[in-house]
């Protein structure tokens, strides 16, 4: 397979056709997380032994960028302050993807006196998610 850059991890707004790419992006990162759940005992031999299929499941989204003006900013500090639960996309370059419903639990914007103007966002996902 061959490298693919960066630039071609997008974090959208929305889902299928109708997604928006979130503007000014520079990272955008995912991890996909699967809670174990440990069953060990003394039969155990002194190997761990986990559940299968038991645990949770859960994906956490974080993106940092410029802020280059427009409405992104705004609505994912509204999405933040209404602690809703929402639509969102990952694509890689290869052509797949992540989507399912995430809630912005956090929104950062910082500004050095001789730089540009940053923000940091991190979304945490809400039932089930789609890989494709």
């Amino acid at each position: 397979m061959a490298a693919q850059p960066g630039r071609s991890l997008l974090l959208k707004a929305g889902t299928g056709t109708g997604a928006l790419t979130i503007a000014s992006l520079r990272t955008t990162s995912f991890t996909v997380n699967g809670e174990t759940v440990d069953v060990t005992n003394k039969d155990s031999a002194g190997y761990r032994e986990l559940l299968g299929t038991a645990g949770i499941v859960s994906a956490s989204i974080s993106g940092a960028g410029v802020l280059a003006g427009g409405t992104f900013d705004v609505m994912l500090i509204n999405r933040s302050t209404a602690r809703s639960l929402d639509l969102y996309t990952v694509t890689f370059g290869t052509g797949n993807s992540i989507a399912g419903s995430f809630q912005v639990t956090s929104y950062q914007s910082a500004g050095e006196y001789n730089g540009a103007q940053t923000y940091d966002v991190a979304l945490e996902s809400s039932g089930s998610f789609t890989v494709a």
